[in-house]
């Protein structure tokens, strides 16, 4: 006999696609704006951080705001772990492979993702969620 399991029917938001594209590339931009007086570290971090963050930002805030609401300190917080992880990930690789240059430059990375990466996620939040439409904002059924 076959059971059939009843569809999923959690609600999710849609993704403005217009709020998320203006916030994917101003929320660094607008950091960097308000930032870059502290030793011009935040314009190389933009430049050097900036693919990374469109890489492997996009489809986690993408997987994110369609199950959440898109707070911004949620975010902020959601790209810290990331970096964590990140940071745990390039101290397995180092371990395993016995390279002393790739646990450098991880470090190197994480240790500026874990300051930069939270400050333009917020500034994502913040500038997504002034620019969503109501449309956006209300869950609906899967």
């Amino acid at each position: 006999m076959l059971i059939l399991r009843p569809p999923d029917r959690r609600l999710r938001f849609l993704i403005d696609p217009v709020a998320f594209a203006v916030a994917l590339i101003g929320g660094p931009v607008i950091f960097t704006l308000f930032s870059f007086w502290a030793l011009f570290v935040p314009i190389f971090a933009l430049a050097m951080g900036g693919p990374v963050y469109l890489l492997l930002g996009t489809p986690l805030l993408m997987w994110h705001l369609r199950h959440n609401e898109g707070d911004p300190s949620d975010l902020g917080w959601l790209a810290f772990k990331t970096m964590v992880v990140g940071m745990l990930a390039a101290i397995l690789a180092a371990l395993v492979t016995g390279n002393e240059d790739l646990f450098g430059l991880g470090m190197f990375y994480s240790g500026f993702g874990m300051i930069f990466a939270p400050a333009w996620a917020y500034f994502f939040g913040v500038i997504y969620r002034r620019l969503r439409r109501d449309f956006y904002a209300t869950p609906r059924l899967a």
